[in-house]
């Protein structure tokens, strides 16, 4: 999918049901509030990124950022934190960061996962750990690539098996090796294991290969009833929101 230039301010955001928006922030390159380094330290780049999410998110629901108040699951799912005792969340996000890139992925309706990885990055031994992490099928598969195909390939499954877990809320710990990736020439498919229950939420996702800009891959996780996606890439700033 094609990533769309964007800027500041984030405003009117529209979002429809059916529909699932992918924001690519190079955070290097947009305006930042003052940080304490005292209060902050190491988490610098931590801060920096949980305030864009709450600007956008802000964009989304109409309010200032500072209202928009997140908490985390036991798994360390993040989440709107005031819908906790409300029929649902006004918005389902997820988001990943590679260096100085964010990649933050928001739906209406539907719990969503998102996954961010440098494609070029450093592979150490990668069949020993998809022995060890990934299921039995796509071992197999990734045992029968030309060498040269296998780099790519093994990406592609992980940031994949990433932005699963994070859709169902699992988080890794959930267990990798319970469903499979098949990459494929075109679109990712999803295989749940075989001893998945039925009202699994594995069943009722479908993966989305991300090439937000060159030298960065990605993965998303939706909803099957998702029909619309729409990327964009921040590009600068007009204005601070507060």
């Amino acid at each position: 999918m094609h990533f769309k230039p964007a800027s500041l301010p984030f405003r009117d955001l529209h979002l429809a049901d059916d529909d699932a928006h992918l924001w690519l922030l190079d955070t290097a390159q947009l305006p930042v509030p003052g940080i304490d380094e005292q209060t902050h330290g190491g988490n610098a780049g931590r801060f920096v990124r949980r305030f864009y999410l709450r600007l956008l998110l802000g964009g989304y629901l109409g309010r200032p950022a500072h209202t928009v108040k997140l908490a985390k699951t036991a798994s360390g799912k993040p989440y709107i934190a005031e819908w906790d005792n409300a029929e649902g969340p006004p918005l389902f996000f997820s988001l990943s960061h590679h260096t100085g890139y964010l990649l933050i992925a928001v739906c209406r309706r539907y719990p969503i996962g998102v996954d961010l990885e440098s494609a070029e990055r450093p592979l150490r031994q990668p069949m020993k750990l998809a022995r060890r992490y990934f299921h039995a099928s796509e071992y197999e598969y990734l045992k029968s690539l030309p060498p040269e195909n296998l780099h790519q390939r093994w990406l592609t499954i992980w940031t994949c098996k990433e932005a699963v877990v994070k859709a169902t809320g699992g988080g890794i710990v959930s267990g990798l090796e319970r469903f499979a990736v098949l990459p494929g020439e075109d679109q990712p498919q999803l295989t749940a294991a075989v001893n998945t229950p039925d009202d699994d939420p594995l069943h009722k996702l479908k993966l989305v290969k991300l090439l937000p800009q060159p030298g960065l891959m990605g993965a998303l996780a939706c909803d099957q009833s998702i029909k619309s996606l729409q990327g964009w890439r921040l590009s600068g700033a007009n204005e601070h929101q507060h």
